[in-house]
Order: structure tokens, then sequence, then C-alpha cells
């Protein structure tokens, strides 16, 4: 077994809910009371993990068995994240996060993390698969979107864009974490990456650097 998924949460009731979609899978729930951002998180839930593909199950995700094999066969055909429901269930390598990066714990209280990621998976050339084809639970976020404005402007500084043109204007941080050395995994590139509608443009954006 190589895989993991990982329900981050602090709400008992929903987070069981979903752990009883994926009782027949290696799973465990991530205690996730406190956090300042979903990136800090999502990158604990990556750091304690002991597996090399990793399925991040939000607590309001209803994924079938179907679902899960999708995710862990495109991971093995060398897709980068493999989102069914967008950033609420998703699956990578770790492998993925040695190349490119942790998530930007720079977004307090969430929001703009998702789009964040995607546009360094285009910059590192490595393809996103991004669906809404699961059930899901809808029911209000837990995350503080009253700030969502301050992520929102730093979302903004960060990647500048004008035209088909993507300008990073901010390096990564470096948070010491420690996962390993990288392991040589294959990933195919951003052009096999298949959108959403609100990003059916991206794949035509020009990435460049710029930092401020």
């Amino acid at each position: 077994m190589d895989y993991e998924i990982i329900i981050p949460s602090h709400r008992p009731q929903l987070s069981h809910e979903a752990q009883s979609c994926v009782k027949y899978f290696n799973n465990r729930i991530f205690d996730g009371t406190g956090y300042p951002s979903f990136s800090k998180l999502i990158n604990d839930c990556i750091v304690t993990s002991n597996y090399e593909k990793i399925i991040i199950c939000n607590d309001k995700a209803r994924p079938t068995t179907s679902d899960i094999g999708k995710i862990l066969t495109m991971l093995d055909e060398g897709w980068g994240v493999v989102a069914p429901y967008r950033f609420g269930f998703f699956g990578f390598k770790k492998d993925l996060i040695r190349k490119i990066g942790f998530l930007d714990e720079r977004y307090i209280g969430g929001g703009y993390e998702d789009n964040d990621y995607i546009l360094r998976l285009k910059e590192a050339d490595v393809s996103y698969y991004e669906n809404e084809e699961i059930e899901y639970v809808y029911l209000p976020t837990s995350w503080n979107y009253e700030i969502s404005g301050l992520t929102g402007n730093y979302y903004q500084t960060k990647w500048r864009q004008e035209g088909n043109t993507y300008t990073r204007r901010l390096p990564e941080e470096d948070y010491g974490y420690d996962i390993g050395p990288f392991k040589n995994s294959y990933f195919t590139t951003f052009d096999k990456s298949v959108l959403l509608p609100v990003r059916r443009n991206l794949k035509e954006q020009i990435m460049q650097v710029d930092f401020i």
C-alpha cells in the first residue's frame, strides 16, 4: 500500500460521514482545529504522512470507490494533481511537493491558495485534472472568508496578470519541512490538463518572473 486518504476536519459528524465513504481504503482523520489557513492544514497533513500518494478528502466530500480508484490510476499515469472536486477532493504524490513546493501558508483565513497552486503547476509545466464530478455536501465554509480580501490582495501582489501573461512577483517561502528526497517521478505536461471553464484560457497563458 503506497497511499492514504486524509480527512482534515474539526467537525466530527461530517468527518465520520466522509470516512464512512472511504472505509475500505487506508484513511485517517486529521484534526483541523485552530488552523490559520487551509495551506498550513494541508501541509501538516503531508508532513505527517508516511505514504507517497496522498488523497485529501474534505469532510463535505462523499467519494465512491471508483472516484478513489480514478485518482490513484491517474497519479500512476503521471498527472500532477487529480482533483475530481477541485481542492475539496484531490490527490497528488509527495514528489510533486518535492518538485514545486508546499502550499503557500501566507493565504491566512483561506481563499486563493488553490488558484495559486494551479499557477505553480502551470509554471512548472505539470498536468492538472479538475472537475466537480463527485457528490459533495453544500454547507457554509469553516474558513474565515471575511479576511479573504487580504488574501486576494496578497494573491494579486504575488501574481500580476496582464493580458495573456502571469508574472510571478514573490518567491515561495521555505518552511523547512522534511519529506525526504525526490524520487524521480515522471509528470505529464500542463498542456494535457483538464480544466473547469473558469480556467479554460490558462493553457495559453505565458508565465514569467519579475520579483519585487
